[in-house]
């Protein structure tokens, strides 16, 4: 009795917190299975966007240039391990999430505030220097960057989370 008690416990903590636990189960998703790049790849039949970056990753960032109003977006950092979500436009450090070599990135919508009919986020790759300059790479667009207006019929699962993957090349 005491252990049907403590699982049914549990089991209501994750329906109360059904967001948080979902999130964690698309981030968990790509830190965990050794083959999710190779299945998404092919799922959203993408080819992930290259750069190449000189310098070590000493000031390197993202810049969250967009971001829909209330929604969350993960930074999946596969050779790493680590993961990072946030929640408002701005510069983020990803010095610690960088490797020298390849690194594989997978950017994931988390949260959809209101309806999945809209969403929108763009990330910026830049390093800033210091005496205050910021250098962006692939020619000052965005290396991720994912738009759902609601006006496309929804082919797979990557239209409707915003996934989109690129490779980073740390030299």
């Amino acid at each position: 009795m005491k252990y049907t008690v403590i699982i049914i416990t549990i089991l209501l903590f994750f329906a109360g917190n059904s967001r948080c636990f979902a999130i964690g189960k698309i981030v968990d998703y790509f830190l965990n299975n050794e083959n999710s790049w190779d299945v998404t790849k092919n799922i959203i039949q993408e080819k992930p966007k290259k750069i190449v970056v000189t310098g070590g990753t000493e000031g390197l960032g993202f810049d969250l240039a967009e971001l829909t109003s209330g929604d969350e977006v993960s930074l999946v950092f596969l050779e790493p391990g680590k993961s990072v979500t946030l929640r408002t436009q701005g510069y983020w450090n990803a010095e610690d999430k960088l490797l020298i070599g390849e690194n594989r990135v997978v950017s994931v919508i988390t949260r959809n505030y209101g309806d999945r009919t809209k969403f929108h986020y763009k990330f910026k790759l830049q390093r800033k220097k210091d005496n205050g300059s910021t250098m962006l790479y692939n020619n000052t667009k965005p290396i991720l960057e994912s738009q759902y207006d609601g006006s496309r019929p929804v082919k797979d699962f990557a239209s409707l989370s915003g996934i989109r993957m690129c490779v980073i090349e740390v030299r």
